[in-house]
């Protein structure tokens, strides 16, 4: 995979720590498949996601007349906005971390569904970089990292693909998501067919034995799980493995 660097998305110092709370059965299939799942976007339970707000057509709209267009011509102009702006979200693959210093009660409580069982990977956004560049999948495409921006509402001037792709309702700013994501393009702009179904994503292969720094052991969790997780990691990464699980630092039921 290629990364790719752009002044319309943020992406944060090498340094920073990014967490991915996971259910059992996902911590399991991700060592299994050496593969981060990247899905469409359009599987986003958020529908404000990855798309144009009306009150931004609306103002676009409102300015062109405003610079005297009517008609046709108004209309035109309309459409090709919409157009160079839109990044057409069932063509949008994404991959969803929280960029922040320390664990999450809440996303622990989010993203186990209930369940008592997961873990918690903790690394960097340059060793996240690292693992999917050097993943050796067997399609390599362009990704991007960015920190996801919380906004009510999107100006004309913010308005662009990759700003789209990168902005959130304020409702969800305690996930502070850094977003790994592909943007492929229609066949009109030189997109191609990709040998996957786009329709639901795909798994991008990565360097999983670089990817864990920590594996946090859910603070719900069974009492013998973390000796379960120890045990998996070492059959899958090797003995020395062990030494990346961690007891979570949470003290509450």
């Amino acid at each position: 995979m290629r990364f790719r660097r752009s002044d319309y998305v943020d992406t944060p110092h090498g340094n920073s720590f990014v967490w991915r709370y996971m259910n059992d059965w996902k911590f399991r299939r991700l060592i299994g498949d050496k593969a981060l799942f990247f899905p469409n976007a359009s599987k986003l339970t958020d529908e404000y996601e990855v798309t144009i707000p009306e009150r931004v057509m609306k103002a676009k709209r409102l300015q062109l007349r405003d610079e005297g267009l009517t008609g046709r011509d108004l209309k035109e102009e309309l459409a090709a906005f919409f157009y160079q702006a839109n990044p057409m979200k069932d063509l949008v693959l994404v991959n969803c971390w929280s960029a922040r210093p320390d664990e999450s009660y809440a996303l622990w409580k989010i993203y186990l569904g209930g369940e008592k069982n997961g873990v918690a990977v903790r690394t960097t956004v340059s060793n996240l970089r690292t693992v999917i560049e050097n993943g050796e999948d067997f399609f390599p495409e362009e990704f991007f990292l960015g920190k996801v921006r919380y906004r009510k509402h999107l100006k004309l001037d913010d308005i662009a693909r990759l700003t789209v792709i990168t902005t959130k309702k304020p409702y969800y700013d305690f996930e502070h998501e850094l977003r790994a994501f592909i943007l492929n393009y229609p066949k009109s702009e030189g997109g191609y067919q990709t040998p996957y179904d786009i329709s639901l994503g795909r798994n991008v292969r990565v360097d999983v034995q670089g990817l864990f720094q920590r594996i946090y052991i859910s603070p719900f969790s069974d009492p013998n799980y973390r000796q379960e997780v120890e045990n998996f990691v070492a059959s899958k990464l090797g003995n020395s493995a062990k030494q990346l699980v961690f007891r979570s630092e949470i003290r509450d039921q």
